[in-house]
Protein backbone atom coordinates (compact mmCIF):
# COMPACT_ATOMS: atom_id res chain seq x y z
CA UNK A 1 0.00 0.00 0.00
CA UNK A 2 1.17 3.52 -0.84
CA UNK A 3 -0.20 6.69 0.79
CA UNK A 4 -0.03 10.32 -0.36
CA UNK A 5 0.38 12.96 2.34
CA UNK A 6 -0.33 16.66 1.87
CA UNK A 7 2.66 17.53 4.04
CA UNK A 8 1.92 21.26 4.23
CA UNK A 9 -1.77 21.14 5.20
CA UNK A 10 -3.28 22.29 8.49
CA UNK A 11 -2.09 24.60 11.24
CA UNK A 12 0.93 22.48 12.20
CA UNK A 13 2.17 21.49 8.74
CA UNK A 14 5.46 19.57 8.78
CA UNK A 15 5.55 19.54 12.59
CA UNK A 16 2.60 17.13 12.47
CA UNK A 17 2.85 15.35 9.11
CA UNK A 18 6.52 14.30 9.28
CA UNK A 19 6.55 12.57 12.70
CA UNK A 20 3.13 11.06 11.98
CA UNK A 21 4.32 9.60 8.67
CA UNK A 22 7.45 8.15 10.25
CA UNK A 23 5.43 6.62 13.09
CA UNK A 24 3.14 4.97 10.56
CA UNK A 25 6.09 3.46 8.69
CA UNK A 26 7.52 2.19 11.98
CA UNK A 27 4.20 0.67 13.05
CA UNK A 28 3.27 -0.77 9.64
CA UNK A 29 6.19 -2.59 7.99
CA UNK A 30 3.87 -3.62 5.15
CA UNK A 31 3.26 -0.04 4.04
CA UNK A 32 5.36 0.05 0.89
CA UNK A 33 5.71 3.82 0.67
CA UNK A 34 4.53 7.18 1.96
CA UNK A 35 4.77 10.03 -0.53
CA UNK A 36 5.19 13.48 1.00
CA UNK A 37 4.01 16.42 -1.13
CA UNK A 38 5.39 19.89 -0.44
CA UNK A 39 8.57 22.00 -0.73
CA UNK A 40 11.36 19.45 -1.16
CA UNK A 41 14.01 21.33 0.80
CA UNK A 42 11.73 22.01 3.78
CA UNK A 43 10.56 18.39 3.93
CA UNK A 44 14.11 17.01 3.71
CA UNK A 45 15.26 19.37 6.46
CA UNK A 46 12.40 18.21 8.69
CA UNK A 47 13.20 14.56 7.97
CA UNK A 48 16.88 15.11 8.71
CA UNK A 49 16.15 16.27 12.27
CA UNK A 50 13.18 13.98 13.05
CA UNK A 51 13.74 11.80 16.12
CA UNK A 52 12.40 8.63 14.51
CA UNK A 53 14.56 9.14 11.44
CA UNK A 54 17.65 9.58 13.60
CA UNK A 55 16.76 6.42 15.51
CA UNK A 56 16.00 4.37 12.40
CA UNK A 57 17.49 5.77 9.16
CA UNK A 58 16.11 2.79 7.21
CA UNK A 59 12.67 4.42 7.29
CA UNK A 60 13.91 6.82 4.60
CA UNK A 61 13.86 3.96 2.09
CA UNK A 62 10.05 3.91 2.20
CA UNK A 63 9.63 7.67 1.87
CA UNK A 64 9.30 9.59 -1.38
CA UNK A 65 9.47 13.40 -1.37
CA UNK A 66 7.54 14.99 -4.25
CA UNK A 67 8.12 18.68 -4.74
CA UNK A 68 5.21 21.12 -4.64
CA UNK A 69 6.03 24.79 -4.50
CA UNK A 70 2.58 26.11 -3.60
CA UNK A 71 0.19 25.32 -0.80
CA UNK A 72 -3.49 26.05 -0.25
CA UNK A 73 -4.27 28.34 2.67
CA UNK A 74 -7.12 27.75 5.09
CA UNK A 75 -8.78 30.99 3.92
CA UNK A 76 -8.69 30.17 0.19
CA UNK A 77 -12.11 29.78 -1.42
CA UNK A 78 -12.83 26.44 -3.15
CA UNK A 79 -14.03 28.25 -6.28
CA UNK A 80 -10.73 30.12 -6.68
CA UNK A 81 -8.73 26.98 -5.93
CA UNK A 82 -10.57 25.10 -8.66
CA UNK A 83 -10.24 27.96 -11.10
CA UNK A 84 -6.53 28.56 -10.56
CA UNK A 85 -5.49 24.92 -10.06
CA UNK A 86 -2.13 25.87 -8.65
CA UNK A 87 0.43 23.07 -8.39
CA UNK A 88 -0.17 22.86 -4.66
CA UNK A 89 0.80 20.03 -2.32
CA UNK A 90 -2.89 19.12 -1.95
CA UNK A 91 -3.63 19.04 -5.68
CA UNK A 92 -0.52 17.03 -6.58
CA UNK A 93 -1.26 14.50 -3.84
CA UNK A 94 -4.80 14.07 -5.18
CA UNK A 95 -3.57 13.75 -8.75
CA UNK A 96 -1.23 10.95 -7.67
CA UNK A 97 -4.23 9.24 -6.11
CA UNK A 98 -6.39 9.74 -9.20
CA UNK A 99 -3.87 8.02 -11.49
CA UNK A 100 -3.39 5.19 -8.96
CA UNK A 101 0.22 5.98 -8.08
CA UNK A 102 -0.97 5.76 -4.46
CA UNK A 103 -3.89 4.03 -2.75
CA UNK A 104 -5.10 6.78 -0.40
CA UNK A 105 -4.57 10.46 0.38
CA UNK A 106 -4.58 12.28 3.74
CA UNK A 107 -4.67 16.05 4.24
CA UNK A 108 -5.25 18.53 7.09
CA UNK A 109 -5.77 21.35 4.62
CA UNK A 110 -8.68 23.59 3.70
CA UNK A 111 -11.81 21.42 3.85
CA UNK A 112 -13.75 23.11 1.05
CA UNK A 113 -10.72 23.02 -1.24
CA UNK A 114 -10.08 19.36 -0.46
CA UNK A 115 -13.67 18.37 -1.27
CA UNK A 116 -13.67 20.36 -4.50
CA UNK A 117 -10.26 19.19 -5.70
CA UNK A 118 -10.88 15.57 -4.69
CA UNK A 119 -14.15 15.53 -6.59
CA UNK A 120 -12.51 17.11 -9.63
CA UNK A 121 -9.38 14.94 -9.55
CA UNK A 122 -10.73 11.56 -8.47
CA UNK A 123 -14.35 11.72 -9.63
CA UNK A 124 -17.44 10.41 -7.86
CA UNK A 125 -19.04 6.99 -7.95
CA UNK A 126 -21.91 6.40 -10.37
CA UNK A 127 -25.16 7.83 -9.02
CA UNK A 128 -23.53 9.91 -6.27
CA UNK A 129 -25.03 13.40 -6.09
CA UNK A 130 -22.86 14.90 -3.38
CA UNK A 131 -19.63 14.03 -1.61
CA UNK A 132 -20.23 13.83 2.14
CA UNK A 133 -17.77 14.30 4.98
CA UNK A 134 -18.22 11.57 7.56
CA UNK A 135 -16.84 11.89 11.11
CA UNK A 136 -16.38 9.15 13.67
CA UNK A 137 -17.83 9.69 17.14
CA UNK A 138 -17.01 7.62 20.24
CA UNK A 139 -19.90 5.62 21.68
CA UNK A 140 -20.31 3.37 24.69
CA UNK A 141 -19.98 0.15 22.69
CA UNK A 142 -18.68 1.04 19.21
CA UNK A 143 -18.10 4.08 16.99
CA UNK A 144 -20.97 6.02 15.44
CA UNK A 145 -20.51 7.68 12.04
CA UNK A 146 -22.06 11.12 11.53
CA UNK A 147 -22.57 12.54 8.05
CA UNK A 148 -22.58 15.08 6.58
CA UNK A 149 -20.47 17.33 8.80
CA UNK A 150 -19.76 20.23 6.47
CA UNK A 151 -19.58 19.49 2.76
CA UNK A 152 -23.27 20.19 2.05
CA UNK A 153 -24.88 22.95 4.09
CA UNK A 154 -28.35 22.29 2.62
CA UNK A 155 -29.53 18.81 1.62
CA UNK A 156 -32.52 17.20 -0.03
CA UNK A 157 -34.22 14.08 1.30
CA UNK A 158 -32.68 12.07 -1.55
CA UNK A 159 -29.21 13.25 -0.53
CA UNK A 160 -29.79 12.26 3.10
CA UNK A 161 -30.98 8.84 1.97
CA UNK A 162 -27.83 8.42 -0.11
CA UNK A 163 -25.71 9.53 2.85
CA UNK A 164 -27.33 6.73 4.86
CA UNK A 165 -26.36 4.20 2.21
CA UNK A 166 -22.80 5.49 2.03
CA UNK A 167 -22.54 5.43 5.82
CA UNK A 168 -23.63 1.79 5.86
CA UNK A 169 -20.87 0.94 3.38
CA UNK A 170 -18.36 2.70 5.62
CA UNK A 171 -19.45 0.68 8.65
CA UNK A 172 -19.03 -2.55 6.71
CA UNK A 173 -15.61 -1.43 5.51
CA UNK A 174 -14.39 -0.45 8.98
CA UNK A 175 -15.63 -3.69 10.54
CA UNK A 176 -14.45 -6.01 7.78
CA UNK A 177 -12.83 -8.37 10.33
CA UNK A 178 -15.86 -8.39 12.63
CA UNK A 179 -19.11 -10.31 12.57
CA UNK A 180 -20.81 -6.89 12.78
CA UNK A 181 -20.04 -6.41 9.10
CA UNK A 182 -22.55 -9.16 8.34
CA UNK A 183 -25.36 -7.20 9.98
CA UNK A 184 -27.38 -4.36 8.55
CA UNK A 185 -26.04 -1.16 10.15
CA UNK A 186 -28.47 0.68 12.41
CA UNK A 187 -29.27 4.12 10.98
CA UNK A 188 -30.90 7.18 12.57
CA UNK A 189 -31.67 10.70 11.37
CA UNK A 190 -30.66 13.71 13.49
CA UNK A 191 -33.65 15.83 14.48
CA UNK A 192 -35.18 17.90 17.30
CA UNK A 193 -37.04 14.96 18.85
CA UNK A 194 -37.31 11.19 18.60
CA UNK A 195 -41.07 11.03 18.08
CA UNK A 196 -42.34 10.22 14.60
CA UNK A 197 -42.90 13.36 12.53
CA UNK A 198 -40.46 15.55 14.47
CA UNK A 199 -38.23 17.72 12.31
CA UNK A 200 -38.56 19.65 9.08
CA UNK A 201 -40.01 18.46 5.79
CA UNK A 202 -36.66 17.27 4.47
CA UNK A 203 -36.03 15.06 7.50
CA UNK A 204 -39.56 13.65 7.31
CA UNK A 205 -39.13 12.74 3.64
CA UNK A 206 -35.69 11.24 4.29
CA UNK A 207 -37.15 9.09 7.07
CA UNK A 208 -39.71 7.69 4.62
CA UNK A 209 -36.99 6.85 2.07
CA UNK A 210 -34.71 5.21 4.62
CA UNK A 211 -37.57 3.25 6.23
CA UNK A 212 -38.43 1.74 2.84
CA UNK A 213 -34.80 0.81 2.09
CA UNK A 214 -34.20 -2.83 3.03
CA UNK A 215 -30.42 -2.52 2.63
CA UNK A 216 -30.25 -0.79 6.02
CA UNK A 217 -31.86 -1.06 9.43
CA UNK A 218 -33.42 2.36 9.90
CA UNK A 219 -34.45 2.75 13.53
CA UNK A 220 -35.83 6.30 13.66
CA UNK A 221 -34.82 9.75 14.81
CA UNK A 222 -32.14 10.79 17.28
CA UNK A 223 -31.51 13.98 19.24
CA UNK A 224 -28.08 15.56 19.57
CA UNK A 225 -27.82 14.65 23.28
CA UNK A 226 -27.94 10.95 22.34
CA UNK A 227 -25.13 10.98 19.76
CA UNK A 228 -22.53 9.51 22.12
CA UNK A 229 -24.86 7.09 23.90
CA UNK A 230 -27.33 5.58 21.46
CA UNK A 231 -26.74 2.11 19.98
CA UNK A 232 -26.64 3.05 16.32
CA UNK A 233 -23.98 2.91 13.62
CA UNK A 234 -24.87 5.80 11.28
CA UNK A 235 -26.48 9.19 11.90
CA UNK A 236 -27.49 11.28 8.88
CA UNK A 237 -28.00 15.04 8.71
CA UNK A 238 -27.25 18.06 6.54
CA UNK A 239 -23.75 19.51 6.73
CA UNK A 240 -24.85 22.60 8.64
CA UNK A 241 -26.45 20.65 11.50
CA UNK A 242 -23.75 17.99 11.47
CA UNK A 243 -20.88 20.45 11.75
CA UNK A 244 -22.52 22.19 14.70
CA UNK A 245 -23.26 18.87 16.42
CA UNK A 246 -19.71 17.62 15.89
CA UNK A 247 -18.09 20.78 17.25
CA UNK A 248 -20.47 20.85 20.22
CA UNK A 249 -19.36 17.30 21.09
CA UNK A 250 -15.69 18.26 20.71
CA UNK A 251 -16.12 21.36 22.85
CA UNK A 252 -17.96 19.47 25.60
CA UNK A 253 -15.27 16.79 25.65
CA UNK A 254 -12.53 19.40 25.92
CA UNK A 255 -14.36 21.18 28.76
CA UNK A 256 -14.63 17.93 30.74
CA UNK A 257 -10.96 17.13 30.05
CA UNK A 258 -9.84 20.52 31.35
CA UNK A 259 -12.14 20.33 34.39
CA UNK A 260 -10.80 16.92 35.43
CA UNK A 261 -7.21 17.99 34.79
CA UNK A 262 -7.57 21.16 36.87
CA UNK A 263 -9.25 19.28 39.72
CA UNK A 264 -6.59 16.58 39.86
CA UNK A 265 -3.76 19.13 39.62
CA UNK A 266 -5.09 21.12 42.58
CA UNK A 267 -5.56 18.06 44.82
CA UNK A 268 -2.20 16.39 44.04
CA UNK A 269 -3.40 13.20 45.71
CA UNK A 270 -2.33 9.62 44.93
CA UNK A 271 -4.37 8.02 42.15
CA UNK A 272 -7.47 6.44 43.65
CA UNK A 273 -9.69 4.04 41.72
CA UNK A 274 -12.00 6.94 40.91
CA UNK A 275 -9.12 9.00 39.57
CA UNK A 276 -7.88 6.06 37.53
CA UNK A 277 -11.29 5.87 35.93
CA UNK A 278 -11.13 9.60 35.23
CA UNK A 279 -7.76 9.07 33.60
CA UNK A 280 -9.24 6.39 31.35
CA UNK A 281 -12.09 8.78 30.55
CA UNK A 282 -9.59 11.43 29.51
CA UNK A 283 -7.94 8.97 27.15
CA UNK A 284 -11.28 8.04 25.59
CA UNK A 285 -12.15 11.69 25.14
CA UNK A 286 -8.94 12.53 23.30
CA UNK A 287 -10.27 14.02 20.07
CA UNK A 288 -7.04 13.04 18.29
CA UNK A 289 -7.88 9.35 18.72
CA UNK A 290 -10.96 9.82 16.52
CA UNK A 291 -9.34 12.20 14.07
CA UNK A 292 -9.84 11.68 10.37
CA UNK A 293 -13.10 12.25 8.50
CA UNK A 294 -13.54 10.28 5.29
CA UNK A 295 -14.87 11.87 2.10
CA UNK A 296 -17.62 9.49 1.01
CA UNK A 297 -18.80 9.15 -2.58
CA UNK A 298 -15.40 9.45 -4.27
CA UNK A 299 -13.85 6.79 -6.48
CA UNK A 300 -10.71 6.86 -4.33
CA UNK A 301 -9.96 7.01 -0.59
CA UNK A 302 -9.45 10.52 0.80
CA UNK A 303 -9.27 11.28 4.53
CA UNK A 304 -9.56 14.79 5.97
CA UNK A 305 -7.57 15.34 9.15
CA UNK A 306 -8.62 18.13 11.52
CA UNK A 307 -6.94 21.42 10.62
CA UNK A 308 -5.45 21.75 14.10
CA UNK A 309 -4.16 18.17 14.32
CA UNK A 310 -0.85 17.49 15.99
CA UNK A 311 1.34 14.50 15.11
CA UNK A 312 -0.77 12.09 17.17
CA UNK A 313 -3.99 13.24 15.55
CA UNK A 314 -2.54 13.15 12.04
CA UNK A 315 -1.22 9.65 12.65
CA UNK A 316 -4.76 8.58 13.59
CA UNK A 317 -6.01 9.98 10.28
CA UNK A 318 -3.42 7.98 8.34
CA UNK A 319 -4.40 4.88 10.33
CA UNK A 320 -7.98 5.44 9.23
CA UNK A 321 -6.95 5.62 5.58
CA UNK A 322 -5.07 2.34 5.94
CA UNK A 323 -8.06 0.66 7.57
CA UNK A 324 -10.43 1.89 4.85
CA UNK A 325 -8.21 0.52 2.10
CA UNK A 326 -7.86 -2.80 3.89
CA UNK A 327 -11.64 -2.91 4.27
CA UNK A 328 -12.16 -2.26 0.53
CA UNK A 329 -14.32 0.81 1.11
CA UNK A 330 -14.78 1.74 -2.56
CA UNK A 331 -15.90 -1.74 -3.58
CA UNK A 332 -18.40 -1.90 -0.73
CA UNK A 333 -19.63 1.59 -1.54
CA UNK A 334 -20.33 0.55 -5.14
CA UNK A 335 -22.33 -2.46 -3.99
CA UNK A 336 -24.26 -0.44 -1.40
CA UNK A 337 -25.25 2.26 -3.90
CA UNK A 338 -26.65 -0.11 -6.55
Amino acid sequence: MKIAIDAMGGDCGLAATIPASLSILKAHPRIAQIQLFGPEEAINNALHTADLMLADPSLRERLCVRHAEAQINMADKPSSVLRERRESSMLLALRALAVEEVDACVSSGNTGALVALARHSCGVLDGVRSVAICAQLPNLDHPTYLLDVGANVDCTADQLHQFARMGCALVKSNHFQSTRSELKPRVRALSIGIESGKGNQTVTEAVALCSADHSMNFVGLIEANQLLMDDCDVVICDGFSGNIALKACEGTAEYIRRFIHQSSSKDQLPLSESEQRSDRLLQVMQASAFNGAVLLGLKRTVVKSHGGSDAIGFQAAIEKAIMLEQGELTEKMIRQLK
